[in-house]
């Protein structure tokens, strides 16, 4: 009886001695164990962070190496981000200093007007009056739509047009009939193949996500047009010369547009207006209610208006073609 007890209690030591290692292991494990990087930058809301200037510091919860292969983005390794070209949408990878090679992505919005590259900074305006709110308001709206009991509409900059001159820039006459109209580089811009490329990828988006599009107006300008042809929303296009480049049109865009929008029924639905700049500048004295004085409007950005049963407009926000490209594949892989 005394062996079978010592036995027993040499048994229960062993198995107790086991589970003391068994313990000190785990917790050695768990020791080097490193716990995810968060990003604290206010401007980060846990989908994209808006650098919203040049040297900007994404900051975190631990120290950190970040990398990237988009040209577009000039950062160091420890999160300095010297440049982003405006409106793009950039990925970067993040991993703990200690473990390098445990990388995590996540996305950078240039969430300012001053960045541009060539061509587009050859043919962009006035900077905008606050493109980081701008933005801001933009992306809650791009992921809040579609919703069913309220009218929008979606300003659209032409997709990317560097092919051409339009031929009132360089002469003093009137020039061919309708030369605005052309579809010859000669007579008047038109879109690159970059732009063909974005504009189809706009339509295909727009569409992935739902957007109830009913109308479509375009400026009577070829770029205009073709941006929304190729977006393929299968709906008749309607010409108006109040959406005409000012190399055609000399009247106040931004008010030919509150006059097309306020003629537009209010049944819960979107209209798309293909458009130029400075469709974003205000030019009316004292501004307009809502309205930033100049909004960002890249090629194939857009900005939102919702219309209301009294027909009064309300801006809300901007969006890159990058920011409708990232929401989509987010939301619907």
């Amino acid at each position: 009886m005394m062996i079978l007890l010592s036995l027993r209690k040499r048994h229960f030591v062993n198995i107790l001695w086991l589970s003391i290692l068994l313990l000190s292991a785990c917790k050695k494990s768990d020791d080097h164990e490193l716990p995810g990087i968060q990003i604290t930058s206010a401007e980060y809301d846990g989908k994209l962070l808006f650098v919203n200037k040049n040297n900007f510091q994404i900051t975190t919860n631990r120290d950190a190496i970040f990398s990237s292969d988009d040209s577009r983005v000039k950062m160091d390794a420890n999160g300095l981000v010297k440049r982003l070209t405006s409106g793009e949408v950039v990925a970067i990878d993040i991993a703990p200093k200690e473990q390098p090679e445990n990388k995590t992505r996540f996305y950078l919005l240039g969430a300012t007007d001053t960045n541009h590259d060539k061509p587009q900074i050859t043919y962009n305006g006035k900077g905008a009056t606050d493109t980081y709110n701008s933005y801001l308001k933009g992306w809650a709206t791009l992921q809040k739509l579609p919703v069913s009991n309220e009218t929008y509409a979606l300003v659209l900059r032409h997709a990317d047009a560097d092919q051409g001159v339009d031929y009132s820039l360089n002469h003093d006459d009137a020039g061919p009939a309708n030369w605005w109209k052309s579809k010859d580089k000669a007579l008047a811009r038109q879109l690159n193949e970059e732009g063909r490329i974005r504009a189809r990828e706009l339509g295909a988006n727009l569409k992935a996500l739902g957007y109830p599009i009913s109308r479509v107006y375009a400026s009577e300008f070829n770029r205009a047009i073709e941006t929304v042809e190729l977006m393929e929303l299968n709906l008749p296009i309607k010409q108006d010369s109040l959406l005409n480049h000012p190399s055609h049109n000399k009247g106040d865009l931004f008010k030919g547009l509150i006059r097309i929008l306020q003629g537009t029924p209010i049944d819960n639905e979107i209209t798309l207006l293909s458009t130029h700049h400075p469709i974003n500048e205000i030019i009316i004295s004292g501004g307009y209610p809502t309205f930033p004085d100049v909004s960002p409007f890249n090629w194939t950005g857009m900005y939102f208006v919702k219309i209301a049963p009294d027909k009064t407009l309300t801006y809300e926000g901007a969006v890159s073609w990058g920011m409708v490209n990232y929401w989509r594949h987010l939301s619907k892989p």
